[in-house]
C-alpha cells in the first residue's frame, strides 16, 4: 500500500542507514586506533585485564631501570675490589721482602704507606648514586649479618590481586673494606662484648669516700656493661680491717640473673641494678667472717653500711682499679709498620693472606650478584614482551579483517543511501497520477 503520509520504505532505509553509520564509526575507530577493545564499553572484562597488564608492564619497565642501577653499583664495587686485590698482592710482596736481612725497612715502609693511601682512596671513591659498598657505616646494626642493602629485582602480582616488589639482598658485611668502629675486611675486629662501654663504671670510676655510719656510695649516672673481659677491684677498710670487693660479669649475672628482662649480658641499666651488683660483691659473695660492710639502697641513692660489730668504725673506700683483657682482635692494615722492632712478621703475613682471601671472596660474591642481575634483566625483558603479546591478543584489532569490514560497510552505506533515495521517490510517483 502506498501512502503520502507515511513512507514505510524510506523509514526502513533510514533505519538501516543509521545502523550502518554506527557500525562504520566503530570500524573506523578500530582501524584508526588499531584496537578492537579501546574502551570499557567495548568489553569490560577484557578492558580491565588489559589495563591492569599495561600498568604491570609499566612497573616492570621501572624494575628494569632499577636493575640497571643495581648492576652499575655492583660493577663499581667490583672494580674497587679487583683493584684492592692487586694492591694487597703488592703489599704482601713488600712485607715479605722486609723480612730479608740488610734491607732498608724505612724505604719499604714508605712504599707501604703509599699502598695504604691507595687502598683508602679506592674505598672512598668506589661510590655510585650516593652509595659506597666498600666503606660502610656498620654501627647500630642489630643483625649478625651486619648492614644490608637491596636491589629491586621484580614486580609481582599474586592471584588475589595483591602486588609486591622483589629484591636482591646485598650483605655489605661481606664487602666493606672499612667500617666505622672496625671490623672491615682490612681492619681488626671490634670487641663484640663492649656493650654500652664502662664509662664511669656507674659513678664508681674515680670514686673514693670515708666516713662513719652510712657512707654515700657511687651515684649511678648512665647504663653500662661489665663484659667478660672486665675486672673492677675496689679496696676498702672498716676500722683496722682491710679487704677488697671485685666486680666481674659473673658477679653481675649472679645479682641480676633472676630478674625479668635480664639477658645475662652484663648490662647494668639502673641505680637499682647497680645496687644489687654492689650488694652481691660486698656481701653475698663473701663468707660471714669476711663481711665488713654491704652496699644498700638504690632508690634513689646507694650507700655503704658496716656490719653491726663494726658500726662505729671508720669506713674508707679507695678508687677502683679496672683491668681488661681483650680477646685477639687481628691487625689493621693501616697500622702495619715493618720498621717496628717488635713486629711479628709471621702473624702479619698470615693476617695479610687472610685479608686477601676475604677480598677475593668479596669479588666472587659481587660476581655472583652481577650474574644474577643479568639473568633477572633478561627474564624481565622476556616477561615484558610476553605481557605485550598477551595484551595484544586481548584487545588488538585484526587490521586485515577490520579493513575488509570497513569496505563492506561503505558499500552497504552506499546501497542504503540509494534505497532511501528510491523510497523517497514514491511520493513523486503518486503525485504524477493526479496530473
Amino acid at each position: 500500500m502506498s501512502s503520502i503520509l507515511t513512507n514505510a520504505g524510506a523509514t526502513s532505509a533510514l533505519q538501516m542507514l543509521r545502523s550502518l553509520d554506527s557500525q562504520m564509526f566503530g570500524a573506523e575507530r578500530e582501524v584508526a586506533s588499531g584496537l578492537r577493545i579501546e574502551q570499557a564499553s567495548d568489553n569490560a572484562a577484557y578492558w580491565s585485564i588489559a589495563t591492569t597488564m599495561r600498568s604491570d608492564n609499566g612497573a616492570l619497565s621501572t624494575v628494569q631501570d632499577a636493575l640497571g642501577l643495581g648492576a652499575a653499583k655492583v660493577e663499581t664495587a667490583y672494580e674497587g675490589i679487583a683493584a684492592t686485590t692487586d694492591i694487597l698482592a703488592a703489599f704482601m710482596a713488600k712485607v715479605v721482602s722486609a723480612q730479608q736481612d740488610g734491607i732498608d725497612k724505612n724505604k719499604i715502609q714508605e712504599e707501604l704507606e703509599q699502598l695504604k693511601q691507595q687502598i683508602v682512596s679506592i674505598s672512598n671513591s668506589a661510590s655510585f648514586a650516593g652509595q659506597n659498598w666498600l666503606r660502610s657505616d656498620m654501627q647500630g646494626q642489630a643483625s649478625e649479618g651486619g648492614a644490608k642493602t637491596s636491589v629491586v629485582s621484580s614486580f609481582n602480582r599474586s592471584e588475589d590481586g595483591t602486588v609486591s616488589v622483589g629484591t636482591i639482598d646485598v650483605d655489605l658485611s661481606k664487602l666493606a673494606l672499612f667500617k666505622n668502629g672496625g671490623g672491615g675486611i682490612l681492619q681488626k675486629e671490634p670487641d663484640p662484648d663492649l656493650g654500652y662501654g664502662l664509662g664511669t663504671i656507674g659513678g664508681l670510676l674515680g670514686f673514693s669516700t670515708s666516713g662513719y655510719g652510712d657512707v654515700p656510695g657511687p651515684v649511678f649516672d648512665q647504663p653500662f656493661t661489665i663484659t667478660k673481659f672486665d675486672v673492677v677491684t675496689v679496696a676498702f677498710s672498716v676500722g683496722t680491717s682491710n679487704d677488697t670487693f671485685v666486680i666481674t660479669k659473673n658477679v653481675v649475672d649472679q645479682a641480676l640473673g633472676g630478674q625479668i628482662g635480664y639477658g645475662f649480658d652484663g648490662d647494668i641499666e639502673s641505680t637499682a641494678d647497680w645496687a644489687k651488683v654492689l650488694l652481691q660483691a660486698t656481701f653475698l659473695n663473701k663468707a660471714p667472717p669476711d663481711i665488713l660492710f654491704a652496699a644498700q639502697g638504690g632508690a634513689p641513692n646507694i650507700f655503704f653500711r658496716a656490719t653491726i660489730p663494726l658500726a662505729a668504725e671508720l669506713i674508707t673506700v679507695q678508687p677502683p682499679v679496672h683491668t681488661r683483657t681483650l680477646p685477639p682482635e687481628g691487625i689493621d692494615i693501616l697500622d702495619i709498620d715493618v720498621t717496628d722492632p717488635d713486629i711479628d712478621f709471621p702473624t702479619i703475613t698470615l693476617v695479610l693472606d687472610e685479608m686477601q682471601q676475604k677480598v677475593i671472596s668479596a669479588g666472587a660474591y659481587l660476581g655472583s650478584l652481577r650474574s644474577r642481575i643479568a639473568l633477572q634483566e633478561a627474564f624481565g625483558n622476556s616477561l615484558a614482551d610476553s605481557l605485550d603479546r598477551g595484551i595484544g591478543r586481548l584487545v588488538d584489532a585484526n587490521m586485515s579483517e577490520a579493513s575488509s569490514r570497513l569496505k563492506a560497510l561503505q558499500v552497504q552505506q552506499q546501497l542504503a543511501t540509494q534505497s532511501l533515495s528510491i523510497a523517497n521517490s514514491d511520493a513523486q510517483n503518486i503525485l504524477s497520477l493526479f496530473r
